[in-house]
């Protein structure tokens, strides 16, 4: 009997000698095939092989970037671009590099980085397709994809950023990137990656404004809690700026803001508008300015406002992120001036150029327009306090009317301002800090080192709607004279010929530590303590206000001089032929011979540039049989730079009375003459010094009438033999000669 051992071993070697068999007649027969079996296929006619470059995918299974009307995939490397039918008219070409690793998002990149070009005019969704990193979870994968854009407040080109969360298919993340608004043939330029490690402050996916989250915020997982506070100081922007009258009714989508460190250090955060589509604008938060609470709140408010002002701004969305708009610094005005309806106090950015708004309602030539805007917060300031915070978005309701400057949106929106503007550069100076502003101000000192004047080197030019200054400062080492000095201070040019030019005038303290106000006035001014100005080393700070829509040309010249303070004085009048009258007439004030001068005190005063010499009272003496009495007024007003007489009056009476012993009619009057002028504009004269005194005369030979003696009137009271008797003379005779002379007596 066969064991099953034998058996087994048989059946194992027939089965061997088959397979053999059946594979020598298959080789056999391949090996044998001769060409009478091969099947000849017919030509097709009317078609040929297509050309390398426009077979899809040019033969390369590892990337294809091309796609025509019948869609398709574009695909390089590790990312894939599911583009449907009628995405594109015509047939198109993408561009697709690979970014250096780590370049856009550091440790936070979950894939390669891609620059994308292709035409912006794509009219349906595209998909991307990512390969995902194995190792992050799902849930923690977003796509981030940024579009060229402008930093508002730099003029920097920068980045919107539009994230999406990616859907986990297989080993592929994915997301449906939709068309632009404005579609263009032109080439976009896309940069697509994975994010790890990031997370949303609203986890609903959902991108639609709701009417508590008109935001959302993506941070790194490990600043969650600030993305929070910072998502509330979002919200709450919104709801201040709609509460004064912006709207954001234009926008449709959430508001996506990405905390991320930025190259600049000391940048707090940008607005960036879109170059393809205004639902692409975002802003982007600096996360090494995290700790620094307040400023982050300002900063919100800032770059806020500047994401409701660009849905004023009509220009196209291109132009928007390309090229600063003429309301550029009338934009970061207001933005400046939003930062205080959430932040108390002002903004650094502003205390850095607090002189913008005395240099000039618009910019300079070559003037940083973002940096005037800072400057001119402190106008938009003064008119929401004024007007009220509501009237503001007023200016961009004109911008988006069509209003084609800045300064036609002003006076749009506020006619009254220009002609208050003055009032607004007063406040500005006071309520602003002046022991801050002035202080600071970059320009040389008008430096006195001795008597002599000393002007403006190289005076500017008055801008419209601006303030001129100087700083006044005494050399320590000059020493003054014994007499008393005072500084005089005189404003020339401006408008209306010169004259009438507001200015005010302020000192530093240096025992406050600080600028207070002095005096305001009008063309020139006499500073009196000059020795303790001189003895303190303090400054002097002259303001000149230019609310004029007109460019002028204004020089400040100062000097120290002699203080006019007149004890004695006298005016002689001389008219060659009077009306009526023959002869001559001369007349003195008070009547010299009456009245000593020595006798004839007055009193000297000033007011701002003016110095005001005032005398009046009454004298009498015994002359021979007669009492003669004299009374008189006299006030005179001198321009103390120039010394000329701005205007005079004067007036006396001179009475004689009988005063003969034994008489019985002693004592009655028998002599009155009253004599009265007035005058104008008398030019200077120095005429002689002596024993410590001088005097100087004013005069005019000339007989016009009217130039400068303005009013004459004389009238004389007499008894005679036939009784009283009175005349009256009031003009005097055509080109007829005439003078006043004023001599005045000070210490």
């Amino acid at each position: 009997m066969t064991s099953f051992k034998q058996t087994a071993k048989k059946r194992t070697r027939r089965t061997g000698i088959l397979l053999c068999t059946l594979l020598l007649i298959l080789f056999t027969t391949q090996q044998c095939s001769g060409p009478e079996e091969i099947i000849e296929q017919p030509e097709e006619t009317g078609k040929k092989d297509p050309p390398n470059e426009e077979k899809p995918g040019n033969n390369d299974p590892k990337e294809n970037t091309k796609v025509d009307k019948s869609g398709g995939k574009v695909f390089k490397d590790k990312i894939t671009l599911v583009v449907p039918a009628d995405a594109f008219n015509t047939p198109v070409t993408m561009e697709i590099t690979v970014q250096t690793d780590g370049a856009v998002m550091e440790e936070f990149e979950a894939s390669p980085y891609y620059k994308i070009k292709l035409p912006r005019n794509f009219a349906k969704p595209i998909q991307l397709q990512l390969l995902a990193d194995t190792e992050i979870t799902e849930n923690e994968i977003y796509f981030r994809i940024t579009t060229p854009g402008i930093e508002i407040s730099s003029q920097q080109e920068g980045s919107s950023v539009m994230w999406i969360k990616g859907v986990k298919e297989g080993d592929y993340y994915t997301a449906t990137m939709e068309p632009f608004e404005e579609p263009s043939d032109e080439q976009g330029e896309l940069i697509v990656g994975l994010v790890k490690n990031y997370q949303a402050s609203n986890e609903s996916g959902s991108r639609a404004i709701t009417s508590d989250r008109k935001c959302v915020v993506y941070a790194p997982r490990f600043y969650h809690e600030e993305s929070k506070e910072i998502a509330l100081h979002l919200e709450e922007a919104i709801k201040r700026l709609e509460a004064v009258g912006f709207s954001f009714a234009k926008r449709n989508k959430q508001i996506q803001v990405e905390v991320k460190k930025l190259s600049g250090a000391d940048a707090y955060g940008y607005f960036i508008p879109s170059r393809y589509s205004s639902e692409w604008n975002s802003m982007v938060i600096n996360s090494q300015k995290l700790s620094e609470k307040e400023e982050i709140k300002r900063t919100i408010m800032h770059e806020m406002t500047h994401f409701a002002q660009y849905y004023y701004d009509p220009r196209w969305t291109v132009t928007k992120s390309y090229f600063e708009g003429e309301f550029l610094w009338m934009e970061e005005a207001v933005a400046v001036w939003a930062e205080s309806l959430y932040v108390a106090g002002i903004s650094s950015v502003q205390y850095g150029n607090q002189f913008c708004p005395l240099e000039g309602f618009s910019p300079w030539d070559k003037e940083d327009k973002s940096t005037h805007g800072y400057g001119m917060a402190g106008l938009i300031r003064w008119m929401a306090n004024r007007y009220g915070n509501d009237k503001i978005v007023k200016l961009h309701q004109q911008q988006e009317a069509g209003a084609t400057s800045v300064m036609d949106a002003f006076e749009d929106a506020f006619p009254d301002l220009f002609l208050e503007y003055g009032i607004f550069l007063q406040d500005y100076v006071r309520g602003n800090g002046v022991k801050d502003l002035i202080q600071s101000m970059a320009r040389d000192y008008l430096k006195l080192n001795d008597m002599n004047e000393v002007k403006t080197k190289a005076p500017p030019q008055c801008k419209p709607y601006s303030a001129r200054y100087e700083k006044i400062f005494i050399n320590p080492d000059f020493k003054l004279p014994d007499s008393k000095i005072i500084l005089s201070i005189n404003v020339e040019g401006g408008v209306d010929g010169g004259k009438g030019q507001y200015c005010e005038l302020y000192r530093y303290d240096s025992k406050k530590k600080e600028v207070v106000f002095v005096e305001s006035f009008y063309d020139s001014y006499q500073f009196e303590d000059v020795e303790s100005l001189q003895e303190k080393r303090e400054i002097l700070y002259v303001v000149y206000y230019h609310p004029y829509n007109k460019e002028c040309e204004v020089n400040m010249t100062v000097r120290l001089e002699e203080k006019l303070e007149f004890v004695s004085g006298k005016i002689k009048l001389y008219i060659n032929e009077l009306n009526n009258y023959s002869g001559f007439f001369t007349a003195t004030f008070p009547d010299e011979l009456v009245v000593p001068i020595t006798s004839a005190t007055g009193t000297t005063s000033y007011s701002g540039n003016r110095v005001i010499y005032t005398s009046n009272s009454s004298y009498s003496k015994k002359e021979s049989y007669d009492k003669v009495e004299s009374e008189w007024e006299i006030s005179i007003e001198i321009d103390a730079v120039s010394r000329n007489i701005l205007k005079g009056t004067a007036r006396n009476i001179t009475s004689r009375y009988n005063d003969r012993a034994g008489n019985p009619d002693r004592g009655k009057l028998k002599r009155r003459q009253t004599t009265s002028i007035s005058f104008k504009d008398i030019p200077f004269i120095q005429v002689f010094t002596y024993d410590g005194h001088y005097g100087y005369e004013a005069s005019d030979g000339n007989g016009s009438i009217g130039t400068y003696l303005t009013a004459f009137s004389n009238k004389l009271e007499e008894e005679g033999i036939n009784g009283w008797t009175t005349k009256t003379v009031t003009s005097w005779k055509p080109n007829t000669k005439w003078s006043v002379g004023a001599t005045l007596y000070i210490k």
